[in-house]
């Protein structure tokens, strides 16, 4: 997260987070200070306003342990006679399951329909 920029002016988020403190008139000094201000002021974190530079495909998300991160989130469709891997999907961290649960099974269904129309050794499809 200390990577991000913002999407419109670039703007790092230490330097979003100096420019509120002299908006409010807090003496924000040094990381610790901004960290302690940042701590107390309710977060606003969106995938509209925020970007990593390096990696502007990945998401913020929230994973279960209450942290806020940069993140990718990756399905698989999966055989479960065989337990075999049909096919993986990687989708932004924020993208809900309802959502990319299309993409994932068009995939499978892909990869299967290429499965089938194979030949067999013995010369069956």
């Amino acid at each position: 997260m200390k990577l991000i920029v913002r999407r419109d002016t670039g703007e790092s988020y230490s330097g979003y987070l100096q420019r509120l403190a002299e908006a409010e008139g807090i003496d924000a000094q040094g990381a610790a200070a901004l960290r302690r201000m940042d701590r107390k002021r309710e977060k606003k974190m969106s995938n509209e306003v925020w970007e990593n530079p390096n990696d502007p495909e990945a998401g913020i998300t929230r994973p279960k342990d209450g942290r806020t991160v940069l993140a990718f989130k990756a399905e698989h469709a999966v055989d479960m006679e065989t337990g075999a891997i049909i096919a993986v999907t990687t989708h932004g961290g924020a993208a809900a399951d309802t959502a990319t649960v299309e993409t994932t099974v068009v995939e499978a269904a892909e990869a299967v329909a290429g499965l089938i129309a194979e030949r067999t050794p013995e010369g069956d499809y």
